[in-house]
């Protein structure tokens, strides 16, 4: 089995290349590699044209945006967001036991290891992050001088907003998975909720990046924000549901993925933005 992680770490498997060379490789030796969004992308546009990839049998992919791809012994591809499978491990857990074999870190003696590692990145804070997932050090946590200080009162107090911001998954099959959910809610003159859009009645337990995609996606195809459970017990989806199936059908007659990829790339752009105060529209002429 070949797992493959999409982590915040300099990875060994960068290109489409260097893909297909290590699934050449045994699996028995060094089964776990980092890989870029490069690939990571790939991946995930091969899925939007087939599940079955018979090239990746007995891999597993972990995606940055809590998404993962099984692919058994007959190519039959899967992805899920929950449960976490056990053949996932952390960035820590990776940069100890995978990510120094693989960079031919592991046999050094700790002289030539510092000066190699210093080296491997010019880049302070990059350094900085490799050093913090390698050696366990928690560097983003408050030191124990702020740890041992009184809770404060609740509240925002330096005036920063806390609305969620504009997300997206990069993902065309996630993202027609979803209006594909919406348009059968809204023929059915059901409300939109996110239970239904993510098909789960447990949605706290859902990844945050999956929720925040959705809520930007939903604001940007209708124009609103989801119902929440007060919109639902208030009634009258008949007329809430109108205006989203029109909206689909313009969306439709657009193309869905080139009207996706533009989104997509209006997100980007927009990246911070509160979902609240994102509006988009199809730009002319991209038909």
């Amino acid at each position: 089995m070949h797992r493959f992680f999409e982590f915040s770490v300099d990875a060994t498997v960068k290109t489409v290349h260097d893909l297909t060379f290590e699934l050449k490789q045994n699996p028995e030796q060094r089964n776990a590699f980092a890989i870029s969004a490069e690939v990571a992308k790939f991946m995930r546009d091969l899925l939007v044209v087939t599940d079955s990839l018979p090239s990746f049998k007995n891999c597993k992919f972990a995606f940055a945006n809590g998404e993962f791809l099984e692919i058994d012994a007959k190519g039959r591809a899967k992805t899920f967001f929950e449960p976490v499978p056990d053949w996932v491990i952390s960035p820590g857990e990776f940069m100890r036991s995978e990510w120094l074999y693989t960079h031919e870190l592991a046999d050094l003696l700790s002289p030539e290891f510092v000066k190699t590692f210093m080296e491997m990145f010019e880049d302070v804070e990059t350094r900085r992050h490799h050093a913090n997932l390698l050696f366990d050090l928690r560097l983003t946590e408050p030191d124990t001088a702020a740890r041992q200080q009184p809770a404060s009162k609740p509240g925002n107090k330096h005036g920063k907003t806390t609305a969620p911001r504009v997300a997206d998954l990069q993902s065309f099959e996630l993202f027609r998975q979803f209006c594909r959910r919406l348009k059968t809610a809204a023929d059915a003159n059901r409300f939109p909720s996110l239970q239904i859009l993510a098909e789960s009645e447990n949605v706290s337990a859902l990844p945050s990046p999956l929720k925040q995609a959705y809520r930007t996606w939903f604001k940007a195809v209708t124009g609103m924000q989801i119902p929440n459970n007060k919109k639902v017990e208030a009634g009258r989806a008949d007329l809430f549901c109108a205006p989203v199936r029109e909206r689909l059908k313009q969306i439709e007659a657009i193309g869905l993925e080139p009207w996706y990829h533009a989104l997509s790339e209006a997100i980007r752009q927009h990246e911070g933005m509160t979902i609240a105060r994102f509006d988009f529209t199809f730009p002319h002429g991209k038909h």
